[in-house]
C-alpha cells in the first residue's frame, strides 16, 4: 500500500517539475548590455554583440577594457573622471584611436552597469590607408 502511494507521489512530483518555468529572463534596461558582452560601431557600421570582454582595473581608478581577439580589437581606458582613451585596431576596418587631450573626443554616460561610450577617433580605413580620416564611434561594454 505504501508503495503504492510512493509511486503516486513520484509521478505527481515528476509531473509538477515538467510543467514549471523557469527562472525569469532578466530584463535589463533599456540601453544595457548583458554581463560580458559589449557592441561597437565604427561610421555606422555595427559588429554585432561581442562576447569577448576583458575588465581589469589596473590602479590609481583607471579600468581597462579589452573587447575581441587580436586582429579586430578595441581596447578602452576609463577613469574616474570620463573616457581616457579608446584604440580600434582593425575594427570594421578601421585602426584609430581617441586620447583624452590629444586626439578626438569621446563622452561616457553609464546604463546600469553598462559603459556607453561615444565620439570621433582619427585613425585610417583599410580600403584607404593613405587618407587619414576622423570616424565616428559608439562603444557599449558590460564588464
Amino acid at each position: 500500500m505504501q508503495r503504492r502511494y510512493s509511486t503516486a507521489l513520484l509521478f505527481l512530483l515528476l509531473g509538477t517539475a515538467g510543467c514549471s518555468s523557469g527562472p525569469p529572463a532578466l530584463r535589463l534596461p533599456n540601453g544595457a548590455l548583458p554581463s560580458g558582452t559589449a557592441q561597437v560601431t565604427v561610421n555606422g557600421n555595427d559588429a554585432g554583440q561581442i562576447h569577448d570582454v576583458e575588465c581589469e582595473s589596473i590602479g590609481k581608478g583607471l579600468t581597462r577594457i579589452n573587447i575581441g581577439r587580436a586582429g579586430a580589437r578595441t581596447t578602452v581606458l576609463v577613469g574616474s573622471g570620463g573616457p581616457k582613451g579608446v584604440a580600434f585596431n582593425d575594427v570594421q576596418g578601421f585602426t584609430g584611436s581617441y586620447w583624452q587631450d590629444l586626439q578626438g573626443d569621446a563622452r561616457l554616460a553609464m546604463v546600469d552597469q553598462t559603459f556607453s561610450l561615444t565620439g570621433t577617433a582619427p585613425g585610417f580605413n583599410a580600403e584607404q590607408p593613405y587618407n587619414r580620416t576622423v570616424n565616428d564611434f559608439t562603444v557599449k561594454v558590460a564588464c
